[in-house]
């Protein structure tokens, strides 16, 4: 998986999220809490695209009300379940999460 792609995508997601802002700057604790809740939205959108879901039955499934996704991330599963229907198929790995936890983590505005 491309570091750089993975970055460019979770700063962009920093953005959006208002850790853009410094008025609106997250606590590191914030950040690792958000960091966790859209790398789960990650996993679930990779193993729903490798067990044959589309794009929009896949966000469908993630923005039910019983899909176990903190509310709160729910603006974040549009967004990161487009960027995994961007992947080539060899990158729908548990490492793809992984690698979005890390750079967003490591993401300083």
């Amino acid at each position: 998986m491309s570091r750089l792609s993975v970055a460019l995508f979770s700063a962009s997601l920093a953005f959006l999220s208002g850790a853009g802002s410094p008025a609106l700057a997250e606590l590191d604790a914030e950040r690792a809490a958000r960091c966790t809740g859209q790398a789960n939205i990650v996993t679930r959108a990779v193993e729903l695209r490798a067990d044959g879901a589309d794009q929009g039955t896949a966000t469908a499934r993630l923005e039910a009300s019983d899909s176990g996704i903190d509310p709160k991330y729910a603006p974040s599963i549009s967004v990161l379940v487009g960027w995994i229907y961007t992947l080539p198929v060899d990158q729908l790995t548990p490492e793809t999460s992984i690698a979005f936890q890390t750079q967003c983590l490591g993401y300083k505005p």
